[in-house]
């Protein structure tokens, strides 16, 4: 696609290529055949993207050193007169129009969009963000750590990339760019332009006494081992002793209640919150949660569980005492070290992570990280009784067959015993 060789007046290396059915010549203002190689290989690798369509050249750009360059020569956005859209001020529009989303989604989007302006420039024009900024930006935060002292994921990096899509798209439509979102492949709408890091296989689940084992080898800094613990299974004997310990410390009569519901459900704590009264539906043996992700158009859904006899005993215990309200895990108006409340409204997830955390304190369960370690153990313990996987799935609302998978490893013992059974 290009070629070099070396000027016999000056010395310096010059590279050729075709664009546009015009062969181009430019010097590489070098001596050196090392550095010549290496603008020939760029200018190939630009030469290959402008032919592809996945980089636009600009209309005022010289095409001989645009190409040279890599791409490196600042575009200018073409404006028709109209102000500039700033990336900054999108960014914040955009955030604030997001009426119908979960706080959780709303929470990972906003530290999204605060990576964005960081690397790729608050008021940088958004018109104006290319492929290269974008793969600029992949690059960056590659080389940056993250709070457990490890590496960003490329999995994370997805996602940071799939908002700036989002809003991306929600500018288009409202007229603040024009071209489409450099991260998408225009000729393979599926795939993405940027090169991204290889995925890492998910963390599996490990039982307890893996984790201490681990632990005890030495090597691990203080968070690493703590960030070991967000992947604990707890089996059914230690689901029954947490159970048996927060039954005894806990402070408030919705405590318990509130761990038997994640414990016998596989429930997310913010599930747990919107429940209500109503939604246990004793005589039929099924307590129905509200959910908030599974079903991506609309803006909440429910599925269905059936009652453990366990859960159905220790809600309809609690209901006796039930403060009031439409709630099914309601806090009492008034509690020590806490604001009164003037009515009873839905527990926050910052208030159910205080009390998870505050009834654990000072025992052995207080490396437990917080309620998706009950969920993740109701999945792990269905799938060893036979549960059939889609009806773990249907339990516990999972839409990806991957999860299902990281639970499948936790019995090794089962196997063992499938393969005495072959006769070979």
């Amino acid at each position: 696609m290009a070629s070099i060789w070396q000027d016999d007046r000056s010395g310096n290396w010059v590279i050729g290529f075709v664009y546009g059915g015009k062969h181009l010549v430019r010097s590489c203002r070098t001596k050196s055949e090392t550095k010549a190689r290496s603008s020939k290989v760029l200018a190939e690798e630009t030469l290959q993207l402008l032919n592809t369509g996945r980089l636009v050249m600009p209309t005022d750009a010289d095409p001989g050193v645009w190409i040279l360059s890599g791409g490196k020569v600042e575009q200018k956005p073409q404006t028709d007169g109209r102000p500039l859209a700033k990336l900054g001020e999108v960014c914040d529009a955009y955030y604030k129009d997001q009426l119908d989303k979960a706080p959780t989604t709303l929470i990972g989007e906003n530290t999204h969009i605060n990576h964005l302006k960081r690397l790729l420039g608050e008021k940088t024009v958004l018109e104006s963000v290319t492929l290269e900024a974008v793969q600029g930006y992949v690059n960056g935060r590659r080389k940056q750590g993250n709070r457990f002292g490890g590496k960003v994921s490329g999995k994370t990096i997805k996602k940071e990339l799939t908002t700036l899509m989002q809003i991306w798209d929600w500018a288009r439509q409202r007229g603040c760019v024009r071209r489409p979102c450099p991260v998408r492949d225009l000729h393979r709408p599926r795939k993405w332009a940027v090169k991204m890091p290889k995925p890492e296989e998910p963390q599996k689940f490990m039982t307890w006494e893996e984790i201490e084992r681990r632990i005890a080898r030495g090597g691990l800094t203080a968070q690493q081992a703590k960030e070991l613990w967000k992947y604990v299974f707890l089996d059914e004997k230690l689901v029954s002793e947490l159970l048996e310990h927060v039954a005894k410390v806990a402070k408030h009569a919705f405590i318990y209640p509130m761990f038997a519901f994640a414990a016998y459900t596989g429930a997310r704590r913010s599930e747990i919150c919107r429940s209500l009264v109503d939604d246990f539906k004793f005589d039929e043996d099924v307590v129905m949660i509200r959910e908030r992700k599974r079903r991506k158009d609309l803006a909440a859904s429910t599925r269905q569980v059936p009652m453990h006899s366990k859960l159905k005993k220790a809600m309809k215990e609690w209901f006796k005492s039930h403060p009031g309200g439409q709630f099914a895990i309601a806090a009492p108006l008034s509690m020590p070290r806490r604001k009164s409340r003037s009515e009873f409204t839905m527990l926050t997830r910052e208030e159910a992570h205080h009390h998870f955390k505050e009834t654990l304190a000072d025992s052995k369960w207080q490396a437990i990280r917080g309620f998706h370690v009950l969920r993740h153990s109701f999945g792990a313990i269905c799938t060893r009784a036979g549960v059939p996987m889609n009806v773990i799935a249907a339990w516990m609302g999972h839409t990806s067959g991957e999860m299902m998978k990281l639970y499948q490893h936790l019995f090794p013992q089962d196997e063992q015993a499938w393969m005495r059974k072959l006769s070979l």
